[in-house]
């Protein structure tokens, strides 16, 4: 399998379908829209190559980190050569100061797999991101637009030198849209001096989250319609300067529900929720119940939107994939991982102080890991340790072992991320419900040496025996080639997953029965509970 790639631009990438007339590819009649989940590291990419060769498809990747220009090492991208074997879509589309989401990702996809359709060729969904993957397959998000993301402005309190050759690369200029709301963050600052001021001593300070908090009055009902009616108005950049907490106050007033499947630090959803509000005059909990009421809907959301659909699930032994994984980190390094990171982070986090790595890009696995090597050391250091770790012998340069350190903490978190991945397809695809989900095929990716035998021809076989049986043929039934999986008896059934607990002992939150059971049953949970009661007996002494 291959570890890593320089990707190339693919919105403009030549369509090399018509030149597979070498025996590779089919054409068949009434294509499927094909998905490809699995684990990082599985061979998703291999074999969406394969089928798009085979069956004249193009590839949409699912992959919320590669959606970005940069990184292409990092974040796994489809090398050059794989690209020019077939048509990819959604690589490089976003730049890394920009905001992109899974709304953002759906009115992108839709098309592409709508007009494929109609060309009557075959759509191949692949990726890790496994919620945009659903936001195509079901009808599970508000709205049918995106509003207009403006680039993230960027805050930087270094003074730049006038030596040119020394000056610092300066932040982005505004257009003249973004230059009409860089007052955004005053506006905000402005309502939560006002709202301090009719506060008893309240006063401003950064949430957990970040954003600034508004202290409460003693009138607690009038404090509350009088947030609401100075928040709700609110800009979304302005919004995302609050503290989430205030944030969740409003959403309580306007939306109690949405309020109580929401944990108060979820600003994201909480500000998509209040947008929501603001944008069609109803809560977004209403507008979920009447989408999840739809026939074939479910509390995961609505409806299947394509019938025709063939989902391949990749699976490979844990401790095979951890070592998969393990190598492919390993030869990062002598693909260029170094020299990718260091331009990213001079260009895109050096010169500002305030870098989110719980957002866009920043976030990457493969890239916040290696931060505390970069702002220690520069580019001539990088060389002075790349030159060692391709040596055997001699003298280690200082900062190797924190880069061998930052590679190991970058195995691990591979690792856990693929469980991670695991459990979501588990939860959110395999799970017994009325959730209507197509079938899912399994297929082994651990010994690689049998590829073409457990994974590449089992898959052709099933998508051509599926198109004869759409066509009125009969034989082979797609059930003797590959069974698809049935659904498992999950934990959560019964559960109400969007409701909210407060746990008193420990002063957290937490939404959902399932969570909060587990919550009580915790280690931490129990600690804090003998604390408790060893502190009121020493208090009742």
């Amino acid at each position: 399998f291959r570890a890593g790639s320089v990707a190339m631009a693919t919105e403009g990438a030549p369509d090399v379908s018509a030149s597979a007339s070498d025996g590779h590819r089919k054409k068949c009649p009434s294509p499927p829209l094909v998905v490809i989940l699995g684990s990082t590291g599985v061979g998703k990419t291999k074999l969406s190559i394969e089928l798009a060769r085979r069956f004249d498809g193009e590839i949409i990747s699912a992959d919320s980190m590669q959606v970005y220009r940069g990184l292409d090492i990092v974040t796994a991208k489809a090398t050059r050569e794989e690209q020019a074997q077939a048509r990819h879509h959604l690589l490089d589309v976003a730049t890394p100061d920009q905001a992109f989401t899974v709304i953002h990702f759906r009115e992108m996809a839709l098309p592409i797999i709508d007009r494929l359709m109609e060309q009557n060729r075959m759509p191949i969904v692949v990726g890790g991101t496994n919620y945009y993957i659903e936001s195509v397959l079901w009808q599970v998000l508000v709205g049918t637009g995106i509003r207009e993301e403006r680039t993230r402005r960027r805050t930087s309190s270094r003074v730049e030198p006038e030596d040119p050759a020394t000056t610092k690369k300066k932040r982005p200029k505004l257009s003249s849209e973004e230059s009409e709301s860089a007052t955004s963050e005053d506006d905000a600052k402005k309502v939560v001096g006002s709202e301090n001021e009719s506060g008893q001593g309240g006063e401003e300070e950064q949430g957990k989250k970040g954003g600034m908090k508004i202290a409460a009055s003693g009138d607690e009902v009038g404090d509350e319609e009088s947030l609401v009616a100075r928040v709700l108005p609110m800009t979304t950049e302005q919004l995302e300067q609050l503290e989430s907490g205030v944030l969740h106050r409003v959403l309580r007033r306007v939306d109690p529900v949405s309020a109580d499947r929401l944990h108060p630090n979820n600003k994201r959803k909480i500000v998509r929720a209040l947008e929501v509000f603001r944008q069609d005059g109803q809560p977004l909990s209403r507008i979920l119940a009447e989408q999840r009421g739809q026939a074939g809907g479910s509390q995961l959301g609505g409806p299947l939107r394509y019938r025709n659909v063939v989902i391949f699930w990749l699976r490979c032994e844990q401790e095979t994939l951890n070592a998969r994984l393990n190598s492919r980190v390993d030869s990062m390094v002598s693909q260029g991982l170094l020299a990718e990171i260091r331009q990213f982070y001079e260009q895109y986090v050096k010169p500002y102080d305030d870098n989110d790595f719980h957002r866009g890009i920043l976030q990457s696995i493969g890239f916040k890991e290696f931060v505390r090597y970069l702002e220690r050391y520069d580019r001539n250091h990088d060389r002075l340790v790349e030159q060692a770790m391709m040596a055997t012998g001699g003298e280690e340069p200082e900062g190797l072992a924190l880069l061998r350190s930052c590679l190991d903490n970058l195995k691990l978190v591979t690792q856990r991320y693929s469980k991670k991945q695991l459990k979501w397809i588990k939860h959110r695809f395999l799970a017994e419900g009325p959730r209507e989900v197509p079938p899912i095929y399994p297929l082994d990716t651990t010994d690689v040496s049998r590829w073409d035998e457990l994974v590449s021809n089992p898959a052709v076989r099933l998508i051509e025996a599926l198109q004869a049986t759409n066509n009125g043929g009969t034989d082979p039934a797609p059930t003797t080639i590959l069974a698809p999986l049935a659904k498992h008896v999950s934990p959560r059934a019964g559960l109400n997953e969007e409701t909210s607990f407060h746990c008193d002992v420990c002063q957290r939150t937490i939404v959902g029965e399932y969570q909060w059971a587990d919550h009580l049953r915790s280690n931490r949970h129990k600690k804090c509970l003998q604390s408790k009661h060893k502190k009121a007996k020493v208090d009742s002494v």
